[in-house]
């Protein structure tokens, strides 16, 4: 089965990144990767991760067949 939707999106906000899912196979992954304790924050966008973290996420959600669209960070000049 082909896909072409977003999975998982990664936005830089400050020093971190906000992650928010974006279908129903991102939320199911990230529920086997992630405490109960947080699902509510994760629905609401209010979860951030360093950027090391991120590209941990990434590399793994790549593995499990998800994609994620991850924005760079734009450095202020």
């Amino acid at each position: 089965m082909l896909r072409c939707e977003t999975d998982l999106s990664l936005t830089p906000k400050g020093d971190s990144y906000q992650l928010l899912p974006s279908s129903v196979f991102g939320m199911l992954w990230l529920q086997t990767h992630f405490e109960t304790s947080t699902w509510d924050l994760i629905c609401a966008g209010a979860v951030r991760l360093k950027a090391e973290s991120c590209n941990a996420l990434c590399r793994d959600a790549g593995t499990a067949g998800l994609t994620v669209a991850k924005l760079p960070a734009v450095l202020a000049s």
